[in-house]
């Protein structure tokens, strides 16, 4: 699936989440493309269209993975460019110290 049909697919899933996606050009750059926010109490994830397809793609997957859209289908590769988005849970300190001792 090529970029922009991978960015329809995500959107499309958001609308099937009832979150709106909006694509507007941005006065300053937004380090990552956009991303998740709140307004009036409804979710709406925000792109800055002048960003590159890649980092639009990153932001709208973020987002939809911190909404929970592990009931929503789409396409294996939306879905593992989700799975990707995700950050990886920080070690815990206990352990890494606890590990580290003779």
């Amino acid at each position: 699936m090529d970029a922009q049909h991978l960015l329809d697919e995500l959107v499309q899933a958001a609308k099937r989440l009832g979150v709106e996606v909006r694509s507007e050009p941005f006065e300053t750059p937004a380090a990552m493309g956009g991303g998740l926010c709140v307004v009036r109490g409804e979710h709406l994830v925000l792109i800055d269209q002048r960003a590159p397809l890649a980092d639009r793609l990153r932001a709208l997957a973020r987002a939809l993975g911190d909404l929970g859209s592990e009931a929503v289908y789409m396409a294996p590769e939306a879905r593992e460019l989700i799975d990707r988005s995700r950050p990886r849970e920080a070690p815990d300190p206990v352990r890494v110290i606890a590990a580290l001792r003779p």
